[in-house]
């Protein structure tokens, strides 16, 4: 089996699901071959209800716990409550800061800065109009990876289920951007779909 931080493409695919808000992804390898289980922790019966009421959830907080093929828990991604620009905080499994990946303002275009432990920009995450493709920028401005939106079948449409496929040009990163890209194909839903 292939290792999570390895595999490219990753297919981040959400299950399809009706009047249930509550953040759930699988991601794929190329193959179809299950790579790993995002899940969404500490979501007590509360918040449960107060979602069902709420016309829109996006603003939320939301806790995920990334576990790997053999579920083992590889990294945890905190979105933190929002109303306007949010920020999520990227962990390993024992909780040790990785980074952040921050919602920027922006007219009409969806955009993220990179950040390291520390709150300094490693890189961007910068969308077209539309939200469905993004490319990923070092600090130098040169592309290391996108990510692609795809537009739901048929099956799909009236759920709140999303695909995306992280592409990634190479394969050994330094950390902390390794892991802030990994993340980014799960973020990118959570902070501008998820909810709404």
């Amino acid at each position: 089996m292939q290792d999570l931080f390895d595999t490219v493409p990753i297919i981040v695919k959400q299950p399809k699901r009706f009047f249930i808000d509550e953040s759930e992804y699988h991601c794929y390898d190329a193959r179809g071959r299950h790579v790993a289980h995002v899940y969404e922790e500490g979501l007590g019966g509360g918040m449960r209800a107060l979602r069902f009421l709420a016309d829109n959830t996006s603003g939320f907080a939301r806790k995920l716990v990334v576990n790997d093929a053999y579920r083992r828990p590889r990294l945890r991604i905190h979105k933190q409550w929002s109303l306007w620009t949010a920020s999520t905080s990227i962990m390993l499994a024992d909780g040790t800061p990785v980074g952040y990946i921050d919602q920027d303002f922006r007219l009409f275009k969806a955009g993220f800065r990179l950040l390291d432990g520390w709150k300094r920009q490693v890189g961007t995450l910068n969308g077209d109009f539309w939200g469905f493709r993004f490319q990923i920028d070092d600090a130098n401005g040169h592309e290391i990876a996108k990510v692609d939106r795809s537009v739901p079948d048929l099956g799909e449409f009236l759920t709140a289920a999303d695909s995306y496929v992280l592409w990634r040009r190479y394969p050994d990163l330094p950390e902390p951007l390794r892991t802030l890209v990994l993340a980014a194909g799960i973020t990118v839903d959570l902070v501008l779909a998820e909810g709404k």
